[in-house]
């Protein structure tokens, strides 16, 4: 299976006064294409309400490598690094290319699910889980 990649024209809003890519849309960037990524694969937001479940962030890295400037066009895409056995803990990375190939930034989240009722961290459904592995086509542990 390829990497799953999701395409952005960069905005007005997008943009600093330096007139590039402001560094908190590059993770909004990154979340949006996980969010395309669990929809394409039937995890949709009401999915996970009625699941009572959701992702929660534990910390992020970024890596700036290249300006990206307004009405640029970037991919960015998606790739499981890590994941626990039962799914519980896992990190995702992010590549944001520019349009002609050039990788302009890397992103990493470490995360969990959250049990919404009890507020506890938990572990997903198996749905999930194998949602989860379709980033990746090698094993995580």
């Amino acid at each position: 299976m390829n990497k799953f990649s999701a395409n952005f024209e960069v905005k007005w809003a997008d943009v600093d006064p330096n007139m590039h890519l402001r560094h908190t849309v590059y993770l909004d960037y990154a979340d949006q294409t996980r969010i395309r990524f669990f929809n394409q694969h039937g995890v949709t937001f009401n999915k996970l309400m009625k699941m009572r479940i959701g992702p929660v962030i534990f910390s992020t890295r970024s890596s700036f490598l290249k300006e990206v400037m307004l009405n640029e066009r970037v991919s960015i895409d998606c790739t499981l690094l890590e994941m626990s056995e039962d799914g519980r803990k896992w990190r995702i990375g992010h590549s944001l290319h520019k349009e002609d190939g050039t990788l302009a930034a890397e992103m990493e989240y470490q995360g969990t699910w959250l049990d919404l009722n009890e507020r506890k961290v938990t572990a997903p459904p198996e749905e999930i889980v194998k949602v989860m592995q379709l980033m990746n086509p090698i094993p995580v542990q």
